[in-house]
């Protein structure tokens, strides 16, 4: 029972129970890794369109997105550089030993590889937070991972059939095609290896796809039925 001279004096000095603050959930995310020639952006654009037009019917009006790009070029905002130069810098595109000597660890013209991978971080997690949001690449999956409404998903593909579709969408022969996924597939993985350190992917993802033998479509259809049963939708 409450003690009623506490009751007594809150009353008379007008002073009330503290309202409790609702707690709120950061997500729900989807979060998208996909090996180099794998359709990562289609399958991102298709399940925010068939996610979001089924808050409609339910009458959530707030849209899922889904964000790339968007993380290189908030990023770059944040750390007042171009959004390509973020790009290469975290893809490790400067070759040279003194260039990356010159860019990785002197703040005076660059921001540190670790500032930028940070920087990056801290912008899919705020994403993250917001929720009703799908993210693609840039380590999404290890960044998010803690998150209790999330979901993280790897594409992949054998070698020889990802080289054949990148050949044909870039217009490159079989042999450039093949060196192209060689070296993004690499460029990618030293990314992720920042925040994965060197764990197994069953530590990170929930589901792998093989975008050889399923569709898109198929692939969407599975992630819209595991989005309604964890309640994101």
């Amino acid at each position: 029972m409450e003690n009623l001279f506490l009751k007594y004096m809150r009353e008379r000095t007008g002073k009330k129970k503290s309202p409790v603050k609702e707690k709120v959930t950061p997500g729900p995310v989807i979060t998208i890794s996909r090996e180099y020639g794998c359709p990562g952006r289609r399958i991102a654009q298709l399940l925010a369109n068939t996610l979001s037009e089924k808050n409609r019917r339910l009458g959530v009006e707030k849209e899922w997105r889904w964000i790339s790009k968007e993380i290189i070029e908030e990023s770059a905002r944040a750390l007042k550089l171009t959004p390509s130069l973020i790009q290469d810098l975290s893809d490790y595109k400067h070759n040279s030993f003194f260039e990356n000597l010159a860019l990785f660890f002197s703040d005076d013209y660059y921001p540190g590889d670790a500032k930028i991978k940070n920087t990056i971080a801290k912008f899919i997690n705020d994403e993250a937070v917001q929720g009703q949001v799908i993210i693609l690449g840039r380590a999404g999956e290890a960044i998010t991972k803690n998150m209790s409404d999330s979901f993280h998903v790897k594409l992949q593909a054998p070698f020889e059939w990802r080289t054949e579709i990148v050949a044909a969408d870039e217009e490159l022969t079989i042999s450039e095609a093949k060196k192209q996924c060689q070296e993004q597939d690499r460029r990618r993985a030293m990314f992720r290896n920042y925040f994965e350190k060197d764990k197994p992917d069953i530590d990170f993802f929930d589901v792998i796809f093989n975008c050889k033998e399923m569709t898109d479509e198929e692939i969407v259809e599975i992630l819209v039925i595991i989005s309604e049963t964890r309640g994101f939708v």
